[in-house]
């Protein structure tokens, strides 16, 4: 390939590329903000675990069946964030939070994970 050949693929691939980069980086970026919505409430769902908070652990669950598409990827980053938390808290041997408090937490971070979903 001639240098002058090289040198105009260079100028149309380059803005070819980030415009690309621009119009994928919002569904990038939705993306991230749905699986960190999923896995937070995976990691709340792994303490709920530990603490035998058996309705909290049920509302989790429904929360994300009734929001989140059903894909493999955001069943396996919810049972995943889930797992390490579970783990995470036996190592720490952490107490559990107050029942009130924490149903609480869970209940700011469903709304979380729906309006992560909300435009889905």
């Amino acid at each position: 390939m001639l240098l002058a050949e090289k040198h105009w693929m260079q100028y149309f691939i380059t803005p070819f590329v980030l415009a690309s980069l621009i119009v994928t980086s919002p569904v990038v970026a939705d993306d991230e903000a749905r699986y960190d919505a999923v896995k937070a409430l995976g990691r709340l769902n792994g303490i709920a675990l530990q603490c035998k908070y058996i309705g909290q652990v049920s509302r989790m669950k429904q929360a994300v069946v009734e929001t989140v598409p059903k894909e493999r990827s955001f069943g396996l980053a919810f049972d995943q964030a889930a797992n390490d938390s579970f783990l995470a808290f036996i190592q720490e041997q952490s107490p559990c939070p107050g029942p009130a408090g924490f149903e609480n937490d869970v209940a700011q971070q469903i709304e979380s994970l729906q309006q992560a979903f909300k435009n889905q």
